[in-house]
């Protein structure tokens, strides 16, 4: 049952939401002026020339590529031009360029996720490891494409492909957590919580290890303005609509892993400072793995598995999971604090990446997450 549900989700059994192969380093020859601006983009912005190298690129059709690992890696490249073509200059454009929307319009339909950089593409299929026979370890890993480039750049998304590696684990926890209740195995229902909880534990060791190699400084002047979403006012995609499109910009409430453990738990976000965002992120998932968190939604939750039964045993170690869980969370606040609201200038807006206002969401969605601990 398991394993069908991983095959039926896209999922993988070691590796969780990052992709089985490998992502794909290069396309095939006709699209090889992508690979090649992926390459030259880093240079290219901090010349002063990247926006007049996408509007000098053969238009070029994405119904040529053959299967989810190059739709994946056109998603990569197209959705970072997007990015990087609105955000590299001094002024600001208000249009994506026909040789570039197109396309990415046509790739983004394929995956089935808006035409804008998210974490999909700048996480999940954004890293290839050095020594290809060595695990998926942060010290074993690359990027494959940058904005800017850097280590710092480099280590703050590859800390984040780590964090997902390390929470695979807790998807094969959730599900075997699930077939023990179904079956009434406490000892296995106990063993799953367990399990949940030392994987987000090695989740959290890894956020503490985002300021070894990325300065908040350089994050937020250098990286974070390529991860921004479309202003207010929209952007326009030209040759493929005349109305302006506003989409969120890469964030973590993306990644499927979180909602998958809170689905699981049944820790809920009804709040509207949570909830809505938390759904609207769904979107930007993988399909499959979007519906993996549906389909955890309709299934008796870890919580209530553990409300039906009188025992002080699944009790706590239901509340240490949930404890487990709140101190990621407070982690990554006390880390998006770092990054972002300590180096805004005094009065400036400072915003998430994803556009949120983030004190708001971070705290809203660790209070809905303790609020679970049974007494």
């Amino acid at each position: 049952m398991i394993t069908e549900l991983f095959k039926r989700f896209s999922i993988d059994r070691e590796r969780g939401f990052l992709p089985n192969p490998d992502p794909l380093l290069a396309l095939q020859p006709q699209f090889k002026v992508w690979d090649e601006l992926g390459t030259d983009m880093p240079s290219l912005i901090a010349k002063g020339d990247f926006r007049s190298a996408v509007e000098n690129l053969p238009l070029i059709h994405a119904n040529k590529l053959k299967d989810n690992s190059e739709v994946d890696r056109a998603m990569l490249l197209l959705s970072m031009f997007a990015n990087a073509y609105i955000s590299c200059g001094p002024d600001q454009v208000r249009k994506i360029p026909l040789v570039l929307a197109v396309p990415l319009s046509e790739v983004a339909a394929r995956s089935g996720r808006p035409p804008i950089s998210s974490h999909a593409s700048i996480v999940l299929n954004n890293w290839r490891r050095i020594n290809p026979k060595d695990p998926i370890e942060l010290e074993n890993l690359r990027t494959i494409q940058n904005f800017l480039g850097g280590e710092d750049e480099d280590w703050f998304f590859l800390t984040t492909v780590a964090i997902e590696s390390l929470g695979a684990p807790a998807i094969s926890a959730i599900l075997k957590g699930l077939e023990a209740a179904a079956s009434s195995d406490n000892k296995n229902f106990v063993d799953s919580l367990e399990r949940i909880g030392k994987s987000i534990n090695n989740c959290t060791n890894v956020l503490d290890r985002i300021p070894e190699k990325c300065d908040p400084h350089i994050f937020y002047s250098h990286i974070r303005p390529f991860l921004a979403g479309w202003p207010e006012e929209g952007i326009i995609y030209e040759g493929v609509s005349d109305e302006p499109k506003v989409y969120i910009g890469g964030s973590a409430a993306q990644s499927s892993l979180l909602q998958s453990i809170d689905a699981a738990m049944g820790i809920f976000h009804p709040h509207s400072d949570s909830g809505p965002f938390l759904k609207k992120m769904r979107k930007y998932m993988p399909l499959a793995h979007r519906k993996f968190i549906e389909y955890l939604e309709t299934q008796l939750t870890l919580k209530n598995y553990v409300e039906q039964n009188e025992s002080s045993e699944l009790n706590d170690a239901l509340n240490r999971c949930i404890n487990t869980l709140d101190g990621f969370r407070k982690k990554h606040m006390q880390i998006v604090v770092q990054y972002i609201l300590d180096q805004g200038k005094n009065g400036e807006n400072v915003i998430g990446t994803g556009g949120t206002d983030y004190v708001s969401f971070l705290s809203r969605t660790r209070a809905e997450t303790s609020e679970n601990l049974i007494s």
